[in-house]
């Protein structure tokens, strides 16, 4: 069985993600926000791992989603979409 070129990059990003999750896990704080209010503050607040792990999902199912005809692209905007999430979440959460 070969994989197209799609699920090789949906692939690349979750991996992307996960290995931010993994450095995020022993770099950020035990309680992660998860949005900034209209004030600029962040609030919302989760516990680290659901939250360093939502983004590695995010990117399972879009890659996944790469393997059938009909979604290929939504699976692989998902995919890449999760590195970037993951991203936010490190920058938005960095100790100050």
């Amino acid at each position: 069985m070969k994989l197209e070129k799609t699920t090789w990059i949906a692939l690349a990003a979750t991996a992307l993600a996960l290995i931010l999750g993994i450095a995020g896990y022993f770099l950020l704080p035990d309680s992660l926000a998860m949005q900034i209010g209209a004030s600029g503050q962040l609030q919302n607040y989760m516990p680290k791992v659901p939250a360093l792990l939502l983004p590695v999902a995010v990117g399972a199912v879009g890659t996944v989603l790469t393997r059938s005809g009909e979604k290929k692209t939504a699976g692989l905007i998902l995919a890449v979409l999760s590195p970037v999430l993951a991203a936010i979440t490190f920058v938005m959460n960095w100790p100050k």
